[in-house]
């Protein structure tokens, strides 16, 4: 069993919970279609169909090798914050996590050209995006305040984007419709800078919550959910509206208690609300969102004695 459990590393270097903000805001897209769109409109229900889900699949394991690529240049700054110690503290090899990461980004990357040149070419972005430019030196924009901000939120419409285009490819329609969420992943994004200031300043990490500090980052985080709430009452996209209202008190209070407690909290709710939004139009999406949660627990538990993951706010 211990060996079965070492095994999994190799699934758990990609961080499959970080999977569930992607395949919500995958499933937000490829739902939107159908709602805005004149072709979606008169299509089937929108369950998803198979082109849709196995273009899911390569988008996951596309993303998963960007994850894996973060962890192997982000070592020393997960050493100091105490987290991802997979990588950082080498119970899986460099060597063993850039071989998966090549392999991944390969593979995905070649499949996605079998889906159309527009698909192949919208994921060879996402992982530019969120994989070289936001990891790799000279770029390293996870560590650049403004750049780290605009790559998540690029990130999300990309990821928008893939959903609706599982479907059809149009281009203005999903820029406007992705905004909301946008706004909304932008600021989780800025939360989360708040939750790692020591190591990322000790690193010299220069992040948004690094540069302009907790008050100023809360503040500006609040009001980007707020522009969630404002653009999906705008465009009448009630998927995202709702989680957003029921989010924004979460993100109004730690912008006024300044408290790191309400700060995690507000990180976690949000994509808990819209997951569940979500699963009230697809409602398998909920078998699978449970089954990686408690798989993750397990593998956490038996694996380092963890409590992980967890909604509860530290």
């Amino acid at each position: 069993m211990n060996r079965i459990v070492k095994l999994c590393d190799y699934i758990f270097v990609l961080r499959p919970t970080l999977f569930f903000p992607v395949w919500t805001v995958y499933a937000a897209g490829y739902l939107a279609f159908h709602k805005f769109s004149a072709a979606g409109i008169n299509a089937a229900a929108p369950a998803l169909d198979q082109t849709a889900l196995s273009l899911l699949g390569i988008l996951t394991l596309l993303m998963g090798s960007g994850y894996i690529l973060n962890q192997l240049c982000d070592v020393e700054t997960d050493r100091r914050n105490h987290k991802l110690f997979l990588i950082a503290d080498r119970h899986l090899s460099p060597l063993a996590a850039w071989t998966e990461m090549i392999l991944l980004c390969g593979f995905t990357l070649v499949a996605g050209f079998f889906y159309g040149t527009a698909i192949g070419v919208l994921l060879a972005i996402i992982f530019l995006l969120t994989g070289i430019f936001y990891n790799v030196a000279p770029f390293a924009w996870k560590g650049r305040p403004l750049l780290g901000l605009i790559s998540n939120a690029l990130g999300a419409l990309l990821i928008f984007t893939a959903g609706w285009w599982s479907q059809q490819i149009e281009w203005q329609l999903p820029v406007r419709h992705a905004l909301p969420y946008m706004f909304a992943v932008a600021a989780v994004y800025l939360y989360t800078t708040l939750l790692d200031l020591d190591g990322d300043a000790g690193a010299e990490k220069m992040t948004f919550g690094v540069r302009y500090g907790f008050s100023a980052t809360t503040i500006a985080g609040c009001m980007l959910e707020l522009g969630a709430l404002i653009s999906a009452w705008w465009l009448k996209d009630f998927v995202i509206f709702f989680p957003a209202l029921i989010a924004a008190p979460f993100f109004i209070r730690a912008a006024v208690k300044q408290r790191l407690g309400d700060v995690s909290r507000a990180i976690k709710l949000p994509i808990v609300f819209l997951a569940v939004a979500i699963c009230l139009h697809v409602w398998q999406y909920f078998l699978l969102l449970a089954f990686v949660f408690y798989f993750s627990k397990w593998y956490y538990r038996r694996r380092f004695g963890l409590n992980y993951p967890s909604l509860a706010a530290k």
